[in-house]
């Protein structure tokens, strides 16, 4: 299970919209000579908000830990990637097949792959709706941020120099 902080935003029945708090995996995120910060200044820092099963009754303003399976994770990373990326490949083969002449068939391969990368985004977004609302797919509330236990641990003699 994989799990971050969030806090709860807002309770629509048993669904909680929570907002989480992006994390940098490198200490020097602020710098700009860093290719992944530009990237992240290009798009904002608006923070989204997420949907999350609300089973242990969380309130508006709650800290809470949002889990997601592994498992699930890595079904709709591979699907994200992999699904466009065929149906461009296999657009682009049809279309080279489809050419009549060889002078055309560049051209033909070309449209082919953007027609097939088109379906590919068209068919992800039909499948992640069908997809989206199983119980797999959901984050979970999984507990308040009070009802986690603190673990406290203290150094005795110091520290050694």
């Amino acid at each position: 299970m994989i799990e971050t902080e969030a806090v709860v935003v807002k309770i629509e029945y048993a669904v909680a919209y929570v907002q989480a708090e992006r994390k940098s995996n490198c200490s020097s995120c602020g710098e700009n000579h860093c290719g992944t910060s530009a990237l992240a200044n290009f798009f904002g820092h608006k923070t989204p908000l997420y949907r999350a099963s609300n089973d242990i009754g969380a309130k508006v303003g709650d800290r809470v830990v949002v889990g997601l399976d592994e498992s699930a994770l890595f079904k709709g990373t591979l699907l994200l990637y992999l699904f466009p990326l065929l149906l461009l490949f296999a657009g682009a083969v049809a279309g080279s097949a489809l050419a009549v002449t060889a002078e055309v068939k560049d051209g033909y391969s070309v449209a082919g792959a953007f027609i097939g990368l088109a379906a590919g985004f068209i068919g992800l977004k039909f499948l992640s709706s069908k997809r989206g609302m199983s119980k797999q797919f959901q984050p979970v509330i999984l507990s308040r941020m009070v009802d986690r236990p603190v673990r406290v641990v203290s150094f005795e003699g110091g520290l050694k120099k």
